[in-house]
């Protein structure tokens, strides 16, 4: 019997065991996470600290210190970083999403693996009735709310209103498609209730409307980006107020920094009105060629004195790059994409060759020159790649778009700060992303190679940390491997 009740102890005291604080055993989870022995780059300098550690709870960095000088708790799940480097989470400045299906079960989980812990969405809104690759602001911010509380894998998201056309040619005035400045006005207020984050600017907007928009944004500090409309100039947007322009170069410093704008914009403004533009880039190849660099360098100083940021998009201008030895059709990447975005896709390339006509390569290279002067003048870039056109893969090809700015003229870690640095900036929150720091929150990444030696580096993902959760290699592959199940449904 004395035996008996001895054993019935034991077997009590090892029950409790397995439940103690303390044991070993117990499920480690994402609420405390420790990355040990790792480098890390910090996005202010390049200065690469070896032998470092992080501690991460509950999505925040609360310690970075060396690794033989701090201690680690048992609760903790502990992630060995020998030979890796970390980086902030990487944000895509100029992304698109399609409809709501779509974007929860595979274009928010490709952001995801590839790296990319933000996006700034232009657009995620539509006026009913709405296209069926769109969102209407409500859905985007329905998603956004899963995201934040786990139920569903996908990036921070700023989210633009829909595109803002102006009235067309010979029609009235409205409220949604403006062509003065009291219907730009009250656009604003419409835009305001529907609870988007910033106006998405584009080409045919009146200039009366276009300011009246400008105007009432400003006072109500609801930030206008975008394109800059036909009818007037980079500057003038600038000088509106406009917090980013997009697409390196036509539209904005193609036209602006030409000698011969004058007569060019009175061309290019009058396609662009008619709905119908038809080989816009003969016209600009004759901006290209009227190049006025000490032009272009007053357009820069704008940009300076307004804290106006500049989008390239470079990727997507590379798709009908004639030099390009590239055919989308036969990327491997195409079991990501949804049929009915492949389906787009084809229609957005006929659509644009046939707007645009074939693209003389002094155009690329003028494109690739501006990037690098505006860089060197100090505007401030953003890394967009304009994902969703054809032939620019969601995730993927924010990593392409760095490449291209290296091509460009930038170092990699110029490059690097125009996806995290100059993205927190934009989005007023330097104080909690863009960099590693104690109290920031902890959207990372851990790279098995140094970016700075190779900016393609970003691509050689080892693991992901994004809201608080964290993807090993084995997570992010079977992301990838359900996004592509998902797709062949």
């Amino acid at each position: 019997m004395e035996i008996a009740f001895r054993n019935i102890m034991i077997l009590g005291f090892l029950i409790l065991g397995n439940y103690s604080c303390d044991n070993p055993r117990k499920e480690k989870t994402d609420n405390l996470i420790v990355i040990t022995n790792t480098s890390l780059i910090d996005m202010n300098n390049g200065q690469v600290s070896e032998g470092m550690t992080l501690i991460i709870k509950n999505g925040i960095i609360t310690t970075i210190g060396k690794s033989n000088e701090i201690e680690l708790s048992p609760e903790a799940k502990i992630v060995n970083g020998t030979g890796k480097y970390i980086i902030p989470g990487l944000w895509d400045m100029h992304a698109h999403t399609s409809s709501e299906s779509v974007t929860r079960s595979i274009l928010y989980p490709l952001f995801i693996a590839n790296g990319v812990t933000g996006i700034r969405v232009l657009s995620a809104d539509c006026f009913e009735p709405c296209w069926e690759l769109d969102m209407s602001i409500e859905q985007s911010r329905g998603l956004q709310s899963e995201v934040k509380y786990g139920k569903v894998i996908g990036p921070n998201a700023i989210l633009g209103s829909t595109y803002i056309h102006g009235v067309k040619s010979g029609e009235a005035s409205t409220i949604k498609e403006p062509g003065n400045r009291q219907d730009g006005k009250k656009l604003v207020h419409l835009l305001l209730d529907r609870g988007v984050d910033f106006i998405k600017i584009y080409d045919e907007i009146p200039r009366e409307a276009y300011f009246g928009i400008a105007d009432e944004a400003n006072k109500k500090e609801l930030p206008i980006a975008g394109h800059v409309p036909a009818s007037i100039k980079a500057s003038e947007a600038s000088d509106a107020g406009q917090k980013s322009i997009e697409h390196c170069c036509a539209g904005s410093l193609f036209e602006e920094c030409s000698s011969e704008e004058k007569r060019l914009r009175e061309q290019i403004t009058e396609l662009i009105q008619s709905r119908e533009p038809k080989n816009m880039y003969s016209l600009v190849l004759e901006l290209v060629k009227t190049y006025d660099d000490a032009k272009c360098q007053e357009v820069f100083k704008k940009f300076l004195e307004n804290n106006t940021f500049f989008t390239p998009t470079l990727v997507a201008t590379e798709m009908d790059n004639i030099l390009r030895d590239y055919d989308w059709r036969d990327d491997s990447r195409l079991k990501y994409l949804p049929e009915k975005e492949h389906d787009f896709w084809i229609e957005d390339e006929i659509s644009t060759k046939e707007i645009l006509g074939i693209q003389n390569p002094l155009i690329r290279e003028k494109r690739f020159n501006i990037v690098g002067d505006m860089n060197k003048a100090g505007v401030k870039l953003l890394a967009g790649s304009d994902c969703g056109v054809f032939g620019v893969h969601y995730g993927f090809g924010l990593h392409e778009e760095l490449e291209l700015l290296v091509e460009a003229g930038l170092t990699e870690l110029e490059a690097l700060q125009t996806a995290t640095l100059n993205a927190a900036e934009y989005a007023d929150k330097s104080d909690s992303y863009g960099n590693i720091k104690i109290g920031f929150i902890a959207d990372l990444i851990l790279l098995e190679a140094n970016p700075l030696d190779n900016i393609s580096n970003t691509k050689e993902i080892y693991s992901v940390l994004s809201n608080g959760k964290f993807y090993d290699r084995q997570s992010l592959d079977t992301i990838l491997k359900k996004v592509a199940i998902e797709v062949a449904k």
